[in-house]
């Protein structure tokens, strides 16, 4: 029993080590621009603990989802690198899309990306429906 205790916690740790490579590899690209007004110290450690806290706790569930076995060590780095990355990817988009819309009115925001939304996908109806004529 301790001996699957033991496995259990080296691999989740496995995940959150990676984790935090993944999460400090996007961001020495790509920061929010709020978190470039603190020092690097604290700015590393904002990005570590959620790129580490992600892969820790998502990293489970994906290997779950993915039918991916955490006992083989490089599949759990990986995972783990790719989930710290990406979480972190994320967060850093989603902080520098409400910084952009910060003095917007809710209703505004929804509005632009209703707009966003049916530009994208205008083009793909009109391309099936010119294949369709052209049939």
């Amino acid at each position: 029993m301790s001996d699957v205790i033991n496995t259990t916690l080296i691999n989740e740790g496995l995940l959150a080590v990676a984790g935090l490579f993944g999460g400090v590899s996007v961001s020495f690209f790509w920061q929010p621009r709020r978190l470039q007004q603190h020092s690097r110290f604290i700015a590393g450690v904002i990005i570590g603990s959620i790129s580490m806290c992600a892969a820790f706790a998502l990293g489970g569930f994906t290997a779950r989802w993915l039918k991916i076995d955490l006992n083989e060590s490089d599949l759990t780095l990986g995972l783990g690198y790719i989930v710290g990355a990406m979480s972190n990817g994320l967060i850093v988009w989603l902080a520098n899309f409400f910084r952009r819309h910060e003095q917007q009115d809710i209703f505004d925001v929804a509005g632009e990306l209703k707009k966003r939304v049916s530009r994208e996908s205008v083009p793909t109806l009109a391309t099936n429906s010119r294949n369709k004529n052209e049939e």
